[in-house]
Parts: C-alpha cells; sequence; structure tokens
C-alpha cells in the first residue's frame, strides 16, 4: 500500500482507539471485576482489529492486514510481560513508522504491523494517563 500524501487515519485511529480503550477500562473500572490489568483492553483492541474489514477495496488482502495486527499486539504484550520499559521501544518504532511508511509501497501485513503498534502504543499511553490522572 502507498500513498501519495501522508494519511492521517492510520496513524490517528487506531492510536486514539487504544487510548480510548485503555481510558474507558480505567473510568468504567473494569479491571476490578476482572482482577487483569490489562488483560482485558489487549483483547478489546485485539477484537477491535476486525474493523480492517471495512476498508476500502483498493486494500488487498484484510484478512493479512488482521494478522499483522495480531502479531504486533503479541509482539508488543508478550516482551511487556518481561521487560518493564519494552513500551517505550513499541511507541517509538511506532511513531518511526509513521514517518516513513507512506511514502514507500508495503504490503498489507506490514502495514497490520503499523496499525497494531499503533494501537498498542495509544493502549499504553491511555493506561499510563488512566493511572496518572483518571484514577
Amino acid at each position: 500500500m502507498k500513498w501519495d500524501n501522508p494519511p492521517i487515519w492510520p496513524v490517528a485511529v487506531p492510536s486514539i482507539l487504544g487510548f480510548s480503550i485503555a481510558c474507558a477500562d480505567e473510568i468504567l473500572s473494569i479491571q476490578n471485576l476482572f482482577g487483569q490489568t490489562l488483560l482485558l483492553p489487549i483483547l478489546a483492541l485485539t477484537a477491535s482489529s476486525g474493523l480492517v474489514m471495512f476498508l476500502p477495496d483498493r486494500y488487498q488482502s484484510k484478512l493479512e492486514c488482521i494478522l499483522g495486527i495480531w502479531s504486533m499486539i503479541l509482539l508488543a504484550t508478550i516482551p511487556q510481560l518481561i521487560f518493564f520499559v519494552w513500551f517505550v521501544l513499541v511507541i517509538l518504532f511506532w511513531l518511526s513508522q509513521s514517518l516513513y511508511i507512506w511514502k514507500r509501497n508495503y504490503p498489507t501485513f506490514r502495514l497490520g504491523i503499523w496499525l497494531g503498534a499503533g494501537g498498542m502504543s495509544g493502549l499504553y499511553l491511555g493506561s499510563l494517563f488512566a493511572i496518572n490522572v483518571l484514577s
């Protein structure tokens, strides 16, 4: 997928969605019901990856894009269980990809990795915001 101009939706929508899910989790106190802090928002973000099916037809393989999103969610979640500051690398990766991915022609799986990184970045930043500001 290649764009003529830098698009705003692949940068803004996944990160805003992840941020909103993390804040809604804190506002609704859902983690108190289930005893999990980040598991339910990650599952909600994974389920919301189905929104890719509503993209225009010029995006070739939407299933491949969803698999890219799921792969990035796993790649952003599993190391976070071991390395406390892994979320910083995920956010930096997403920012670096956002600067140049629109200039080149990448397969939809790579686009899915970018969208997944944006969603997880928003989720991590939203969790930090919710813990420090909303609680």
